[in-house]
């Protein structure tokens, strides 16, 4: 058995291929949940609507500052070259979060309607899984500036561009407002019930037709990572996931609620466990990708993946936990420690 043929390879791809997908939905599904709660203020200039965009435009930053080729800004701007840049600006799950966000946050606030909001939201959604495939045809480096040539497709190394990825945060803002609606009218386990059953249905549909079109077309590797069939076989098998996790949370009495938790904190854990694999402008030769690159076995890779999830949930609870009780010294820690490294950024020639 070779090592891409192994049980260990296969349950690391699987798993692979639908952690983004499940982080973008949900992501969607609490900014429904969040929103439609206090509604009335944001749909006009409240310090709420206000503090929401600067959160999402953080998150969007915080995307480009994990690709920094260096921590200098002097040394960015002379030594950057095609592929440094291309690097720079590649759009990545935060850039999609947070320029998702954005605008579902800026779509409410124009049209002042939850309901056409989270119906817009469908058709976007909808759209952005249909049209993936035809921006894969387009080299748009060639004609479009490389910061927004980067969120159309995967051409110059984004590895989760705008398009088919907006698509999940769309599709989970869609099922997170039908879910407060029918909350109202006490039908959200019927709703979830649905979906989920219309999700069975169409995970192997979604999944044959994927197969079917690979054989017939025998698409190149940017079709096929752009499909809408297989966009929406990854959507379903994400709902699927998605409400028998929330039956057991609901049916186990547990005293930590590991999803809740990590779901809180998910920007600290997403950002936590991108600098010890891949590292980051902080710690450039100091991650497990510079260390070991490519050299070590798939169940050695599957032991540091047990390893780091247990070590990102205890740090990631800790500080829920320090948050609850010492909210300010951590918003001062955070701030003292951005300032750091932004300070650095801008003075440090090398």
């Amino acid at each position: 058995m070779t090592k891409k043929t192994s049980l260990a390879f296969q349950l690391y791809t699987i798993f692979r291929g639908f952690t983004a997908p499940m982080f973008l939905f949900i992501s969607g599904f609490a900014f429904a949940i969040t929103t439609i709660k206090y509604v009335e203020d944001y749909l006009k200039f409240s310090q709420k609507f206000l503090k929401r965009i600067r959160k999402f435009l953080f998150i969007t930053l915080l995307g480009y500052f994990l690709h920094l080729p260096y921590l200098s800004l002097k040394k960015t701007i002379t030594e950057s070259n095609f592929e440094t840049l291309s690097v720079l600006f590649s759009s990545d799950v935060l850039q999609v979060i947070g320029i998702s966000l954005l605008i579902l946050q800026i779509s409410l606030f124009l049209l002042k309607d939850a309901f056409k909001f989270s119906q817009l939201s469908l058709y976007m959604g909808i759209f952005a899984f249909l049209i993936s495939p035809f921006l894969f045809m387009i080299d748009f480096a060639k004609f479009l500036p490389l910061p927004i040539s980067q969120y159309l497709n995967t051409f110059n190394g984004s590895k989760f561009p705008l398009f088919p990825w907006i698509g999940y945060i769309l599709f989970g803002n869609y099922i997170g407002y039908k879910f407060i609606s029918a909350s109202s009218s006490e039908n959200s386990e019927l709703f979830l019930n649905k979906i989920y059953k219309i999700s069975l249905l169409a995970l192997p549909l979604a999944f044959t037709l994927e197969l079917v079109y690979e054989k017939l077309f025998n698409p190149n590797q940017f079709l096929i990572y752009s499909s809408p069939f297989l966009s929406v076989s990854r959507l379903s098998f994400v709902i699927v996931l998605f409400y028998l996790v929330m039956k057991v949370e609901k049916n186990v009495n547990l005293k930590v609620h590991p999803l809740q938790i990590l779901g809180m904190e998910s920007l600290f854990a997403y950002v936590f466990h991108l600098m010890i694999i891949y590292g980051s402008p902080i710690n450039p030769g100091l991650s497990l990708s510079a260390v070991w690159g490519n050299m070590l076995s798939y169940h050695i890779v599957f032991a540091f993946f047990l390893i780091l999830a247990t070590t990102t949930f205890l740090i990631s609870y800790f500080l829920h936990i320090t948050k609850q009780s010492k909210h300010h010294l951590v918003d001062y820690i955070k701030y003292a420690f951005v300032s750091v490294i932004l300070l650095v950024f801008f003075i440090n020639p090398y």
